[in-house]
């Protein structure tokens, strides 16, 4: 019989991934659109189990999607051909030791006092938060995962 650390060292690498992105909506998404993306994102997420944020703001969606490799391409694929997107750059792509949105099928965030119409229930982000989300896209792993009921940090693997 194999000691525990050996055999705990020929397990596979994690199979959770998370790819987070921002892209440029086509048209203004009003607080409806909103809800309905949501309500299909988590009917998708939950079927597939994939996890994460979605923040739109000034017209750019900003996400955070976590899950097996397997069905995260998957959504990746679907994501970058969705005609309401425009402009889309990969921020982060890596694979994770654990999932910081855990159990949020999909959760959104949005600014203060914006997009009334949407319960209080979601995220909601400070003004200067979001302006640095523009301002600096590298910056934009951090400030998602620290949306994360865990109040995660994201550290990207360097090259």
């Amino acid at each position: 019989m194999e000691p525990t650390s050996l055999a705990a060292a020929k397990r596979p690498m994690s199979n959770l991934s998370v790819i987070v992105y921002r892209s440029r909506a086509v048209f203004p998404a009003s607080d409806v659109d909103l809800l309905y993306l949501l309500a299909h994102a988590r009917e998708w997420n939950r079927a597939v189990n994939l996890s994460g944020v979605i923040l739109y703001d000034r017209g750019h969606f900003f996400q955070w999607i976590e899950g097996t490799n397997q069905e995260l391409g998957k959504l990746w694929n679907r994501i970058r051909v969705d005609p309401r997107h425009s402009e889309i750059r990969i921020l982060a792509d890596q694979e994770i030791p654990i999932r910081l949105f855990e159990g949020w099928n999909m959760q959104l965030a949005h600014r203060e006092r914006q997009h009334e119409g949407i319960s209080d229930s979601f995220v909601v982000a400070n003004a200067a938060l979001l302006d640095d989300l523009h301002l600096n896209p590298g910056r934009v792993p951090s400030i998602l995962a620290s949306f994360s009921k865990l109040g995660g940090s994201f550290k990207p693997v360097l090259a």
